[in-house]
Parts: C-alpha cells; sequence; structure tokens
C-alpha cells in the first residue's frame, strides 16, 4: 500500500487548478485530506487526488483534464488578469444607450482604456 503521508501537498498549501488547455483557471488552498490521506480536499470544495493529478471522482484509465500543481507567482498574475478580462466582457455585454452611465463617465473609461493601449504599444516600440 502506498505511503500517503509523504504526499506533495500539505494542509494549507496555495495551489492552481490547471485546465489542460487554457493554463491556470483558479487559485485555491488545501484544506484538509480524506480517505486516510489519498483525497486531497481544496478551499472551493473540489476534491482532487492527493498527487494532484486528477480529481478524486475519475475513475477512468485515460485522464485529459484539470490538475493541480502548487501555486506560481505568474499563476496569480495569470487568473487575475483572466478574471479581469471576464468582468469587463460581462459588463460591456450588457452596455448599451439605455445604461445609466453618463457620456462622461463612459468617455472617462475609454480615455483609460485608449491611455493603456498607448502605454503597451510604446513599450512594444522600445
Amino acid at each position: 500500500m502506498p505511503d500517503y503521508s509523504t504526499n506533495a501537498f500539505k494542509v494549507g498549501d496555495r495551489v492552481t487548478i490547471h485546465t489542460g488547455q487554457s493554463g491556470p483557471q483558479s487559485l485555491a488552498t488545501v484544506e484538509k485530506f480524506t480517505h486516510t490521506g489519498r483525497c486531497m480536499v481544496l478551499s472551493d470544495g473540489s476534491e482532487w487526488r492527493a498527487d494532484g493529478k486528477r480529481q478524486w471522482s475519475f475513475r477512468g484509465s485515460f485522464y485529459k483534464g484539470p490538475f493541480v500543481e502548487p501555486t506560481r507567482d505568474e499563476d496569480v498574475h495569470h487568473v487575475a488578469k483572466r478574471r479581469a478580462i471576464g468582468a469587463i466582457r460581462k459588463w460591456a455585454d450588457g452596455l448599451n444607450l439605455d445604461s445609466p452611465l453618463s457620456d462622461e463617465a463612459l468617455r472617462r473609461i475609454l480615455d483609460l482604456i485608449e491611455a493603456e493601449k498607448a502605454a503597451v504599444q510604446a513599450a512594444r516600440e522600445d
């Protein structure tokens, strides 16, 4: 029987859930281990094999799904950027002429976007 007392993860570790295609998807913390240390429960409620290589409920022999790794700094930035883009898209999707935002407020938002785009362009040219 394998020794699960030497898991790659410990309670309290910060971990990143990765999808196969999209990279870092979300951040979580190891909450506890169940099933004599074979199942790792994360702060989002999801359950994983103790090694993080597959979801606990998966029972097949071929697996190409999400996996868990220790969190790296670039994971935090990737997830934050992904969430910001999603929030902006969701907000912009509902934007129309009946919006309660004034034309001045919308202009300030647009000015900020243009300034950020110009800064990126200037950095690329350097």
